[in-house]
């Protein structure tokens, strides 16, 4: 029997796949170089914004109320602390089970703040030795903490007995508060601030260690470089395995068969 070739299968429906594939893969590389670009403009702004002159609490929520995020901006604020009321939130450091000690401070502009004041060992719960308490009326530096993502599926519920939280939950810290807390505090009647103050080192009077206060810096995960580079390698490795492909089927489509092929 005379040779022939073999019945040529289209490579349209390949063609029209691999050019989808890889629009989609560029497309997710490219939204990933615009994250990375909000990303590097976010940690700028938030790096700037922890080293610039301190506003007050009521300039953070005036911003609040417009939309603004305002994580991690520097304020200052001058009122007192109430000591007896402090609740903790439990937050290893490193290998070192402990807490970190949230105080309520009745600011004299007309806010209940709670406090980030730094980490204590878990076994100095219930024992102030060797602590920071400063009395009376103090001016406090920090920065603002927007907290409301701590919280994961695995958090428990806070243990009210000992107020030791296992997440940073403002709402749930600031209802437990004694009703008349603020009673002795700035007229009109205070209200409490919708985000956290963290102390910054030295933000405060006091010589002593603890609370231990942390250095602020800005720590925000930045993975979307090599989530960009990913996506486009897998555009090319798609580009390449396609065209290896098509060529193989041209190969096979133009190899001359016997007439006992099937």
């Amino acid at each position: 029997m005379p040779s022939k070739t073999k019945n040529k299968r289209s490579n349209i429906p390949v063609l029209i796949a691999t050019l989808a594939g890889i629009a989609l893969l560029l497309g997710l590389g490219s939204w990933q170089v615009m994250r990375l670009q909000w990303k590097e403009r976010l940690i700028e702004a938030r790096a700037g914004a922890i080293t610039a002159n301190p506003i007050s609490m009521s300039d953070i929520e005036a911003a609040i109320e417009h939309g603004y995020d305002v994580d991690f901006y520097r304020v200052r604020m001058t009122g007192r602390y109430v000591h007896d009321e402090a609740r903790y939130v439990y937050r290893p450091r490193g290998k070192r089970a402990g807490l970190q000690v949230i105080t309520p401070f009745l600011a004299n502009s007309g806010f209940i703040v709670l406090v980030d004041r730094g980490f204590i060992d878990e076994a100095m719960l219930g024992n102030r030795q060797g602590w920071r308490l400063p009395e009376g009326e103090i001016t406090v530096t920090g920065v603002t903490r927007n907290r409301a993502g701590d919280r994961n599926m695995f958090s428990p519920e806070a243990d009210l007995s000992s107020n030791v939280w296992y997440w940073y939950d403002l709402p749930g810290m600031a209802a437990s508060l004694p009703p008349f807390i603020a009673d002795s505090a700035a007229e009109p009647a205070p209200i409490t601030a919708s985000v956290f103050v963290q102390v910054e080192p030295g933000g405060e009077p006091g010589e002593e260690k603890f609370p231990d206060q942390e250095d602020l810096k800005v720590e925000l995960p930045n993975n979307h470089l090599q989530y960009a580079l990913t996506w486009y390698s897998l555009a090319i490795v798609l580009a390449v395995m396609s065209w290896l492909f098509i060529r193989r089927r041209k190969a096979e489509a133009a190899r001359p068969t016997t007439g006992n092929d099937p």
